[in-house]
C-alpha cells in the first residue's frame, strides 16, 4: 500500500512525532556522529496549505515558538522564519539537526513509492532503498552500529510488525522509536509510552482520538530527558489548549 503524508503533514500526530524524534536525536548528536534509519520514508519537506491539517497541529502552537525550547522549534524556526510555510519530513528533521549540532548524519530509509524516493536523490548522507522498510531495517540492524530509529507504520494493521522491528533494535542497542494510531492495539512490557489525547489538548486528529510514541532503548539517561521533555511539552499544550497563551 502507498501512503502519502502530504495531507496531513504538520498534523497533531506529527506535532508529537517530531517533538519527541527531536529531542532524542539532539541527544544523541550532542555526542557522536549519528546512523539515522527510518521504515517507511516521506517527502524531504512539505509546503503547508491554507486549511491543511497542521492549522490543528503545528499551526495551534506556533504563535507561542519563542516559549517552547526545543530543538523541534529550532528547526522550524531556521526553515520559515517568522511565517510557516514549509515543514520537514522526519529525516528532514534529523539531518537539520546534524547541521546545527556540527555531526555528520547517515541516513538508511526506506519506502515503495518512487515519487518520494526522488525527492532524496540529491541528498548527500542519504541512502534511500525503494522497497520494504520492515525486512529492510531488520537486515540493517544486523550489519549496522547502533543509532536511532523511526517506525512510522502506514496503517493500523502494521501494528504487531512494527512493534516486533520495535523490540529488536532496542535489543541490538538502538534508540528506537516507533508512532501508532490511539486505539485498541497494546503495547508489550519494558517499553516507554508517550500518548498524546488530541481533544483534551485542543488539537485536532480527524477520526482519531490521539496517537502513541512507543520508545525502546537501554541508555536510561536517554530515556529520563525524552520522559522529562515530554511531560513538560505536554504541561504548555495543556495550558494553551485551556487558553492561557504564552507559556
Amino acid at each position: 500500500m502507498t501512503y502519502d503524508h502530504r495531507e496531513h503533514a504538520g498534523n497533531a500526530g506529527d506535532l508529537w512525532k517530531h517533538f519527541l524524534l527531536s529531542e532524542a536525536a539532539a541527544y544523541l548528536l550532542s555526542r557522536s556522529d549519528l546512523v539515522y534509519a527510518e521504515s517507511h520514508a516521506g517527502y524531504r519537506d512539505y509546503w503547508l496549505e491554507p486549511g491543511g491539517e497542521w492549522m490543528w497541529g503545528i499551526g495551534r502552537c506556533w504563535h507561542v515558538r519563542s516559549w517552547i525550547k526545543s530543538p523541534y522549534f529550532s528547526v522550524l524556526k531556521d526553515m520559515n522564519g517568522d511565517r510557516l510555510l514549509r515543514y520537514p519530513g522526519s529525516a528532514q528533521l534529523v539531518l537539520r539537526l546534524g547541521r546545527a549540532f556540527g555531526r555528520r548524519v547517515t541516513a538508511e530509509l526506506w519506502d515503495i513509492s518512487v515519487d518520494v524516493e526522488k525527492s532524496w536523490r540529491s541528498c548527500p548522507d542519504v541512502h534511500f532503498h525503494l522497497g520494504d522498510g520492515f525486512s529492510g531495517v531488520m537486515d540493517l540492524l544486523k550489519r549496522e552500529d547502533p543509532g536511532l530509529l523511526l517506525i512510522d507504520p502506514p496503517t493500523p494493521q502494521d501494528h504487531e510488525r512494527a512493534i516486533e522491528l520495535l523490540k529488536e533494535a532496542g535489543d541490538r542497542g538502538w534508540v528506537a522509536m516507533s508512532w501508532h494510531i490511539m486505539n485498541s492495539a497494546g503495547f508489550p512490557e519494558g517499553l516507554d509510552l508517550y500518548p498524546l489525547e488530541f481533544h483534551d489538548l485542543g488539537l485536532e486528529g480527524g477520526r482519531w482520538p490521539g496517537c502513541i510514541v512507543a520508545v525502546s532503548s537501554g541508555d536510561a539517561h536517554l530515556r529520563r530527558h525524552i520522559r522529562l521533555r515530554a511531560g513538560k511539552f505536554l504541561s504548555d499544550l495543556r495550558r494553551l489548549g485551556a487558553g492561557e497563551g504564552a507559556v
